[in-house]
């Protein structure tokens, strides 16, 4: 028997944009569908996914990218991006009568039940993710007084738990699990 030692030089290719979760590709869909059945503008709260190339190809066919409720005109047609929205946006956009979509990733809306039940049960929650990230602030925003962003191994020194029986973390889904485990180990 001969032995095959391969000792080939191997690269490895990193696609540039890369590509994105069936999350995100489900949104781009969702906002592809209302184009395509309200005809543009539609409007779409946040960039749907942090990808230039899919953000400018929307925009070409009419959807508008805006930061904040206020800024649609009433009656429109907005999408809630893969990343989520508080109750607080909902209920705004519910009072500028907009017509809404909510394209938030499956896995994103498991988070938010999670703070919404453990939240109920009394928890402090340390939602580990970066601040000022959409979806950490519509994940917060599910339970404000029991959510605490712990942004970092260094943040966690600052957290505050009232029982150390009844304190939960989750992570914001677009971190890795190495940089997730980085903060509770």
């Amino acid at each position: 028997m001969t032995e095959i030692n391969n000792t080939a030089t191997r690269r490895v290719l990193l696609a540039a944009p890369r590509g994105y979760c069936a999350g995100v590709d489900r949104a781009v869909i969702a906002v592809e569908k209302a184009l395509d059945h309200y005809g543009a503008p539609v409007y779409v709260r946040k960039e749907i996914v942090h990808n230039k190339h899919v953000v400018t190809g929307l925009e070409k066919r009419g959807a508008i990218f805006v930061n904040e409720v206020d800024e649609v005109p009433e009656g429109s047609v907005l999408v809630f991006s893969a990343h989520g929205v508080s109750p607080a946006v909902v209920k705004a956009s519910e009072a500028r009568g907009l017509n809404t979509i909510d394209a938030t990733c499956p896995l994103v809306t498991k988070v938010h039940r999670e703070v919404q039940r453990f939240a109920q049960e009394e928890y402090d929650i340390l939602l580990i993710g970066h601040e000022g990230h959409e979806e950490v602030e519509g994940t917060a925003g599910e339970a404000p007084d029991h959510v605490q962003l712990i942004d970092g191994k260094d943040g966690v020194a600052n957290a505050k738990v009232k029982d150390p029986k009844k304190v939960i973390w989750l992570s914001q889904t677009t971190l890795s699990v190495d940089e997730t485990m980085e903060t509770v180990l």
